[in-house]
This record gives structure tokens, C-alpha cells and sequence, in this order.
């Protein structure tokens, strides 16, 4: 799975989330129906091709022996996502919408993403009830994203997962 693209898709479907509270938010400030649901249309294939991904990477990837020197649970970051991307919605009053301008912006994030040595916990798996872990692993390299249905208490626990792309991992011994 861990490709540029199928990392594309994974950063990407972090947003898909933003797209439902933009266009509920739109439908009810501007009661128009266009916009709103051409983001739900882009939200929802956004998911779906997400779910294709994310399927296909969890049955095809080989799994890695990992010997970590810390896991610490990582699940606070929802919090955060809501304060810093749905929150500010609830209350903004779209007057002014530059499509071009939050289309330059859309495309600069989907540009420098895939280059940026960090993963970022996804909304749509915290849905699917998976759990995120910061790792360490003994080798000195830190920061990896551990994606687990498990809950994790030591590190001895975790022996087997998948790297699905640069510092995402996912257990391979998930049930």
C-alpha cells in the first residue's frame, strides 16, 4: 500500500469529514444546493475510494517484526480535529467564498503532503473504532502512527504490523 498515491488517498480522506460540515454549513447560511452537494458527492467518493484502498493495502501487506522502545496512546488528536476543522465552521458566515483561492490552497496541501515525513491519524478509522499509538522504535527512529483495534498497555505487546507507508503502521495481528 505504500505508494504515493495510496498516501494521496489516505491524507486526503482526512478531510472528507470537512466536506460534510462545509456543505451543511453552506446549505443552511446560503440555502443554496449546488455546492453543498457537489462536496458531499466528492466527500462521499473521496470515502469510498479510501475503503477500496485501505481494504486492498490490509491484504496485501507483508508483515514486519518491530521492536519498539515506546508506545504511547495517540487518540487525544480527535479533540484537536474538531477544535482547529469542524469547530471554526459552526460559527463562519461565508459572505465572501473564493473558490479559486480555497482551491489553491486544496491543491498546495494535496502538493506537500505526500513529502512530509509524518502521518496523521485518520477521522474515518477512529470512526471504524481503530485506536492510534505514537511508536518508537528501538532502532532510534520515533514518530511512527500505529493504527490498532487493540489497545495497547506496554510495549511488549506489539510484535507484528504492516507499514503502510512512511511512519504509518498498522497491526498485523488485528482481528
Amino acid at each position: 500500500m505504500g505508494n504515493g498515491l495510496q498516501k494521496m488517498i489516505y491524507n486526503l480522506s482526512a478531510a472528507s469529514p470537512i466536506l460534510f460540515v462545509f456543505s451543511v454549513i453552506w446549505l443552511i447560511q446560503k440555502k443554496t444546493w449546488i455546492l453543498p452537494a457537489i462536496c458531499v458527492v466528492l466527500g462521499i467518493g473521496i470515502i469510498f475510494v479510501f475503503a477500496k484502498s485501505f481494504s486492498y493495502g490490509l491484504k496485501n501487506l507483508a508483515p514486519i517484526q518491530i521492536r519498539t522502545s515506546d508506545i504511547s496512546p495517540n487518540d487525544g488528536w480527535i479533540v484537536v480535529y474538531i477544535i482547529t476543522y469542524l469547530f471554526p465552521f459552526a460559527s463562519v458566515v461565508i459572505d465572501d467564498f473564493n473558490l479559486i483561492v480555497c482551491g489553491i490552497i486544496a491543491l498546495l496541501i494535496a502538493i506537500v503532503a505526500p513529502l512530509v515525513n509524518s502521518a496523521i491519524p485518520n477521522p474515518l478509522l477512529f470512526a471504524k473504532k481503530y485506536h492510534f499509538y505514537q511508536v518508537s522504535g528501538e532502532h532510534g527512529i520515533s514518530g511512527y502512527v500505529l493504527i490498532s483495534k487493540k489497545k495497547y498497555r506496554n510495549k511488549q505487546e506489539l510484535k507484528l504490523v504492516n507499514r503502510i507507508f512512511d511512519f504509518l503502521l498498522i497491526d498485523a495481528e488485528r482481528k
